[in-house]
């Protein structure tokens, strides 16, 4: 069962309703089993609290953006994952033979980047600095 914000404990931005609600708005193909969707809105909201500091006056209620936010990285953990294992060295020069391959190492750390959750994010994050957004 899905705790969601802003109870106590919140393990969720929005509710399976809400998130139904936006995915056909959006017209998004969004898992039909109940159980996947609250997996994905978990790992969706652990995104969101993560990688952005919310201003705590936009979690209760929670606002509208956060809840789309929230939709859409749990609609990108539904189809695969949201944070990205990088490994501590990355293979930038590759010869086979006479052919040399170079790579350009990603200038954020070869973390994913979501455009659209980083745009509906702006403007309710806080800490007390400039937060700088990456795009990949």
């Amino acid at each position: 069962m899905l705790i969601v914000a802003p109870e106590q404990g919140f393990d969720s931005l929005v509710t399976l309703a809400e998130a139904q609600g936006y995915m056909e708005r959006m017209g998004y193909d969004w898992p039909a089993e109940e159980a996947k969707q609250e997996i994905a809105l978990r790992r969706g909201a652990q995104y969101i609290v993560t990688m952005y500091r919310v201003r705590p006056e936009f979690l209760g209620p929670v606002a509208e953006v956060i809840k789309s936010a929230a939709c859409e990285a749990a609609l990108r953990a539904a189809n695969g994952s949201l944070f990205a294992d990088v490994e501590a060295q990355a293979v930038t020069e590759e010869t086979v033979g006479p052919i040399t391959t170079k790579y350009a190492e990603p200038g954020n750390g070869g973390q994913k980047r979501f455009g659209v959750i980083d745009a509906l994010m702006q403007g309710v994050m806080g800490g007390g600095g400039v937060v700088k957004l990456v795009r990949a």
